[in-house]
């Protein structure tokens, strides 16, 4: 098709015009005929550049509009004006590229929607009204009320107590928060995500019951254990004592090995034990205390290792708030734990207990001035088993549970513990616990 610049010819109209008005002029012609004629040949100009250019915009804009309602096979044919058909080419050159982003898309979109449909765990989206925007078969599955063919409200499908508070609760805080639910007899994991810009809110279900018998099956294989070797381990004791009697010094150098060997076996029977009823009863027993009498009787349960160790310990309470509610029997063995941990690493120091109670909680600091611990070691102190220095740790018939036993103690008073330390000049662990009213 021979095409034309637009240019180009608008050049010839003019051209065609000043010609003919030369023409006009020089053969004498009165001036008001000439005018006529020059407004008739302007106005004809014109009209077949409108008629032209209309043309060519009527084949673009016919192509967009199918474009628009979907037919993306749709191209612009070559034009007769060189302008509107590089115009037209460039536009197709988008829809090209507009196609393959669309096919990629889609592709996408298919793998997502195998992948979530082939998820076992419930999952579903949920937008700024409310409205349950997709959900995958296990969703259906778990919620008999979800109809797939019609938009619907989450609580119009959603029953369940505690998933409808989590939902709420998550679209007023964008904070991410995973929560335990139990549903119709399994016990679910239940997290969300957000996204701002799409107002979308992501949630999923994850069924944990394999989880938790796995859990349950563990802490009984160690309560059993614990109750199996408690009984051989005891009479190995009260035996190894019982020949001390009649040991000669060579043989008492080897009994003395067994016992204690034996006694940090029982120790960490002991700290087993305690993990696991901890976290079996989730439960505290919240009584009203006085503060410096109960660390007074820290301290008196402790003396007998601080002479040995020949470490002070110092307390200082602020006696202006004096009383505070806590789990008395729980609450002692966080401080009994966290002395004897600093006494592991103090030699002829000193271990410094400072508490100050408020109407809203309280704060406790114990510090040593012990060998400190490395900065690497500082976030997992608080694992079970996880020892800094396992060769001091075993010295020192350590078990590598008591801050595990620690922390969960100040769990259960919804408390947080955190620890700083320096090498060479000691160690400070600092807790606060919310207040709560006796029960």
């Amino acid at each position: 098709m021979e095409k034309h610049s637009l240019n180009g010819t608008l050049i010839i109209f003019n051209a065609f015009n000043l010609i003919l008005l030369g023409v006009l002029l020089r053969s004498g012609m009165q001036l008001l005929p000439t005018l006529l004629i020059m407004l008739l040949s302007t106005s004809l100009v014109q009209f077949l550049t409108f008629r032209l250019l209309n043309r060519q915009y009527k084949e673009i804009k016919d192509i967009t509009e199918k474009v628009s309602m979907g037919d993306h096979s749709q191209r612009i044919p070559t034009l007769n004006v060189e302008e509107f058909n590089e115009l037209g080419q460039s536009i197709n050159k988008m829809l090209g590229k507009l196609d393959g982003t669309i096919g990629h898309l889609a592709i996408h979109r298919e793998e997502l929607r195998l992948i979530v449909g082939t998820i076992q765990d419930a999952l579903w989206s949920i937008n700024a009204e409310g409205k349950i925007e997709w959900a995958n078969t296990a969703f259906a599955q778990l919620f008999d009320l979800y109809d797939e063919g019609r938009m619907q409200y989450y609580w119009e499908v959603i029953r369940n107590v505690s998933l409808l508070n989590y939902i709420k609760e998550f679209g007023v805080s964008s904070e991410h928060r995973i929560q335990e639910i139990n549903f119709r007899g399994h016990t679910y994991l239940l997290s969300g995500s957000q996204n701002p810009d799409a107002q979308r809110t992501v949630l999923l279900m994850q069924n944990i019951d394999d989880i938790h018998r796995a859990e349950k099956m563990k802490k009984d294989f160690i309560v059993n254990l614990a109750h199996e070797l408690r009984t051989p381990l005891t009479a190995i004791k009260g035996f190894s004592e019982a020949m001390e009697e009649t040991a000669d010094p060579q043989n008492m150098r080897y009994l003395k090995i067994i016992q204690n060997h034996t006694n940090r076996l029982i120790s960490l029977i002991n700290d087993l034990q305690t993990l696991i009823r901890l976290e079996q009863n989730y439960s505290i027993n919240l009584k009203e205390i006085d503060l410096p009498t109960f660390f007074d009787n820290i301290k008196l349960i402790l003396s007998p290792m601080l002479e040995d160790k020949k470490v002070e310990l110092q307390i200082d309470i602020d006696p202006t708030h004096p009383r505070f509610c806590v789990d008395p029997f729980k609450f002692e063995q966080i401080f009994i734990n966290l002395v004897e941990n600093s006494l592991r690493y103090t030699e002829n120091g000193r271990i410094l207990i400072r508490g100050k109670a408020t109407d809203s909680d309280l704060t406790i600091e114990i510090s040593d001035n012990g060998s400190g611990i490395a900065p690497e070691h500082l976030p997992r102190i608080f694992e079970r088993f996880y020892v800094a220095d396992p060769s001091r740790s075993r010295s020192n018939s350590g078990t590598g549970l008591g801050l595990a036993i620690v922390k969960h103690i100040v769990a259960l008073h919804n408390g947080t513990i955190d620890v700083t330390s320096t090498l060479g000049e000691g160690t400070t662990f600092k807790i606060v616990i919310p207040a709560s009213k006796a029960s």
